[in-house]
């Protein structure tokens, strides 16, 4: 994963319910489709099933961004 995408899941973590929600909205209007459902859904493969294991299990594997890291970027 990059680092990019690593800190967006970091700063999604410690976001609360209505800054989620209002990211959201942002992404649906930058991205819109015209229809999320139509996006085909994939199995996960060994690769994305050893992450997840790692995740899971590994408490060394999580790295979050801290809140002033977090509304440095988004701020």
């Amino acid at each position: 994963m990059s680092e990019t995408k690593a800190r967006l899941i970091g700063a999604i973590t410690v976001m609360n319910e209505s800054d989620a929600q209002r990211l959201w909205k942002l992404i649906e209007r930058l991205y819109d489709t015209g229809d999320w459902d139509s996006i085909e859904e994939t199995e996960p493969d060994e690769i994305d099933l050893q992450m997840i294991h790692e995740a899971q299990s590994d408490p060394d594997c999580n790295e979050f961004a801290s809140d002033a890291e977090v509304r440095a970027v988004f701020g």
